[in-house]
């Protein structure tokens, strides 16, 4: 049995009776993918969903505006989108932006995950909802952040992705969480519009979270992270 770091135990705090902490390899395929922008004349054309359609957007829709590419039949069987994966950000110039999420919702299999990212398939006990928010949480962010090497460019790599330590709840209790993140998220983001007098993106949305900032909108948002932590570590009541 894997011994569980007591920086991990802390970080997550105490397991609720039927949850699990356990290693993200148990539960989600980790694939990144090695799909480029160059098109080839011997390859299949495709669309490719590139780094920053993940970086700046929560969602990756079919009304992304994707970039035209080509693929190996290899690497399309592999590296399709579809519905419920979780895409991450693993290679960036800075390691705050390590592990940035966007949730698939639905499936495209014209378009396939580009270079620098990382695919999260969930398997049969995992909501892709849930994971999309479970990587949102500092527990699990902090751990893919530590474990980015490089100097001037910082990368993540699949052993530590698939060896990081996620609290796993059962799967309807998965499912209500993120509905609950979902509904509260928004009702947040709608505050934070009617207050800074325009809709702000995913990517000003985490600066804002990031700045400190204590206006009401920072607040805010420091709020919705300290909420996401609560719920995808079992500290919610009404969501047990």
């Amino acid at each position: 049995m894997t011994a569980i770091p007591d920086q991990i135990r802390e970080a997550y705090g105490e397991t609720p009776v039927g949850w699990e902490l356990k290693k993200l390899k148990f539960f989600v395929v980790v694939r990144n993918s090695n799909v480029d922008k160059k098109i080839s004349d011997d390859e299949e054309l495709v669309w490719l969903c590139n780094y920053t359609d993940v970086y700046y957007n929560d969602r990756i829709t079919s009304d992304t505006r994707f970039m035209e590419g080509s693929a190996t039949e290899i690497e399309i069987g592999r590296f399709q989108l579809k519905r419920g994966q979780v895409i991450i950000t693993k290679d960036s110039e800075g390691w705050e932006d390590i592990g940035i999420p966007s949730l698939v919702t639905e499936d495209m299999p014209d378009v396939l995950c580009g270079y620098h990212l990382s695919v999260l398939d969930p398997g049969p006990n995992m909501d892709g909802g849930y994971l999309a928010w479970l990587c949102r949480a500092e527990p699990l962010n902090d751990q893919f952040k530590v474990s980015a090497n490089g100097v001037t460019r910082y990368g993540l790599g699949q052993y530590p992705m698939k060896n990081a330590f996620i609290m796993v709840p059962p799967l309807e209790t998965q499912r209500k969480i993120a509905n609950f993140l979902d509904e509260k998220s928004e009702r947040i983001e709608r505050l934070i519009t009617q207050i800074s007098g325009g809709a702000l993106g995913a990517k000003a949305l985490r600066d804002l979270a990031e700045s400190k900032d204590k206006s009401l909108c920072g607040l805010l948002m420091e709020y919705r992270a300290a909420l996401i932590t609560a719920a995808v570590t079992g500290k919610i009541a009404s969501l047990l």
